[in-house]
């Protein structure tokens, strides 16, 4: 090596090693500034053709990140936000909802009406256990109503969140963009990037959180940002834009709005169809699905609370012609909601059940088979809006034309449904299920409860109109007409006479509906499969709701804390591959002040070498 490669070695040396200096100084200083990366110094050397040192090129400084960390980590923050999310509000759910042992819980307000109305049996001229009964039927009301409140303003909640996070999404792309554009200028000049692109994985990493995203790079080095179904959120230096419109009044059992994304290029799509994790994601679930589900339980449960008290039994009689045989029903009694049941044995020798549902909307028909919660029944819709039973005859005369059956008017307005012998169909059963409209000489059903959503009307399960058991929970009262005279819970009949007021039939009819009739809920609550819906007692079904409450919000935390164990060691493991170990670097730098002297040194003898030669001449 002659003095000059020496010479040039040693001073580039020097510029190498003052780089290193800084870099290293500057990891030190910023040890403990969030999310700052262990930079280090990229060197290439050149060489002339003799082998000497002609050059070093030291400008570029890299990131120390693990990138396969990296990109686990950030996928894992949108299950953890995720699950983080739908654990609070089904804990919230469960406390609504209550506990077994919880004496404002549904199931123990229950449990003491059920006893109320024990007591009624047993003492039916008691004032005190008549208005005993009352008292326990309003709270259980008032219960209901407050649930169902509680869970309307936390689905109002959720749709708050959602504007507010789809403004901090928009923020953060808009603050992506804004560091590209510096670094993109910053390479244009040459200039170190490094530290913006720490500032950009922060942003990077916020964003993770909300929804499920891929991150990746194109090959020229251009940040490409996309939901899970590969819709663009960022690209080629452009942030796509979210729209959400909060809902002002979120209807029962309505959607709220979605969020809209717009890319740069003018794309429309929507978020939610595109994602399904993050806490983005969460708040439209929990709001439209989760929340509404509850409240749909709820409604269920005031439904048919109301129903097993109001509604009779319109048993029919037997009828024949000739040698056919089946039932004559009076549909007189049919209010908009109310059923007829029908069950044969078709020549194939297979039991067929069909139900007809009246309605007084038209528009409604035909009705779909899911309409009733029975299993396996065909659904017909009746039109009663003309008033005219012998009209839901001719209705009923025309669903049935297909089967064996022999299907009639008896003339004054009744249904007959026969058998045929000669195709050995045979009639099981025909029965109708109407809510009574009077205290008094309807049976022993009395309407306890009223609907205060359609004027303190009778509830009856009707459908139009979106369905009168939607949004029944919030405005379920007790009877108003029973507040004011409750002898109805005893008195049954007047005609011919009134029945003595120590008569224990009616309390024992509501006590049964309540405690033991074995009722079919509908599976669109939640509870129960259209092919295996759940039956139980009015006690079954409510215990049922509480317990499915609890299991759902113990199962969402347990998720919850599941992600949240992976989510922190990712994150633990991340932040190792990246943090600046200070004692490291001040090693690293005594080495550095040594190589630094080293290269001085050499630079001296040279020059002392020079000096001795010049001299020499």
């Amino acid at each position: 090596m002659g003095l000059t490669s020496a010479l040039h070695t040693a001073l580039f040396g020097l510029s190498y090693n003052q780089k290193q200096i800084d870099v290293t100084a500057a990891n030190v200083a910023n040890a403990n500034v969030a999310g700052y990366t262990t930079k280090s110094v990229s060197a290439h050397v050149y060489f002339d053709n003799g082998g000497n040192v002609s050059g070093i090129l030291s400008t570029e400084i890299r990131r120390q990140v693990n990138e396969a960390i990296q990109s686990a980590y950030w996928g894992s923050l949108a299950d953890a936000n995720y699950s983080k999310t739908v654990a609070a509000y089904t804990e919230r759910l469960d406390e609504i909802f209550g506990t077994i042992d919880n004496s404002s819980s549904l199931p123990s307000l229950m449990s003491d009406l059920t006893a109320g109305l024990s007591t009624l049996v047993n003492t039916p001229d008691s004032y005190a256990a008549r208005q005993e009964v009352l008292s326990v039927a309003d709270t259980l009301a008032r219960q209901l109503n407050s649930s169902y409140e509680l869970l309307q303003s936390m689905r109002q909640e959720t749709d708050s969140l959602i504007r507010m996070q789809v403004g901090e999404v928009n923020q953060l792309l808009g603050q992506i963009e804004l560091i590209d554009e510096k670094i993109e200028a910053a390479k244009a000049v040459g200039a170190n990037t490094a530290n913006l692109v720490d500032q950009r994985d922060r942003y990077l990493e916020q964003l993770s959180g909300y929804a499920d995203i891929s991150i990746t790079q194109d090959g020229s080095g251009g940040l490409q940002i996309n939901t899970r179904n590969g819709q663009m959120l960022y690209g080629d230096g452009h942030a796509s834009s979210l729209s959400f419109d909060p809902t002002g009044t979120l209807g029962a059992g309505q959607p709220g709005g979605g969020i809209t994304v717009t890319t740069y290029g003018g794309t429309r799509y929507d978020l939610g169809a595109s994602s399904s994790s993050g806490s983005l994601m969460a708040l439209l679930e929990l709001r439209d699905d989760a929340l509404v589900q509850a409240q749909a339980q709820l409604d269920e449960i005031a439904a048919q609370l109301s129903l097993a008290f109001s509604n009779v039994t319109v048993a029919s009689e037997d009828a024949t012609d000739g040698t056919d045989v089946g039932y004559e029903l009076d549909l007189s009694g049919l209010q908009p909601g109310n059923t007829v049941s029908l069950r044969y044995v078709d020549s194939a020798g297979t039991t067929q059940t069909v139900t007809f549902v009246a309605v007084e909307d038209p528009s409604l028909l035909p009705l779909d088979g899911a309409t009733t919660p029975t299993a396996g029944d065909t659904v017909y819709g009746i039109d009663i809006s003309g008033g005219v039973p012998a009209g839901y005859v001719t209705q009923i005369i025309a669903a049935l034309s297909a089967t064996d059956l022999n299907v009639s008017d008896d003339g004054l307005g009744n249904l007959v449904v026969l058998g045929d012998t000669g195709t050995n169909t045979v009639v099981s059963s025909l029965s109708g299920n109407v809510t009574v409209t009077d205290p008094a000489n309807q049976g022993l059903g009395l309407a306890l409860f009223v609907d205060a959503g359609n004027g303190m009307s009778l509830y009856t399960g009707a459908l139009e109109g979106g369905g009168q058991k939607t949004g029944f929970a919030g405005s379920i009262r007790l009877n108003p007409a029973v507040i004011n005279d409750p002898s109805q819970l005893v008195i049954y009949e007047t005609v011919p006479a009134a029945n003595s007021g120590k008569d224990s039939s009616r309390p024992q009819y509501l006590l049964d509906a309540l405690a033991t009739t074995t009722i079919t809920f509908d599976p669109a609550a939640g509870i129960g499969s259209g092919g295996d819906p759940f039956k139980g007692t009015m006690l079954d079904y409510v215990n049922q709701v509480v317990a499915f409450q609890g299991e759902q919000s113990e199962k969402a935390v347990l998720t919850s804390q599941a992600h949240e164990t992976i989510t922190s060691n990712l994150a633990i493991r991340y932040e190792e591959s990246y943090a600046v170990d200070v004692d490291a670097e001040l090693a690293f730098l005594i080495e550095l002040q040594n190589a630094y002297a080293a290269n001085a040194r050499v630079m001296q003898a040279a020059k002392e070498m020079f000096d001795v030669l010049l001299n020499s001449v």
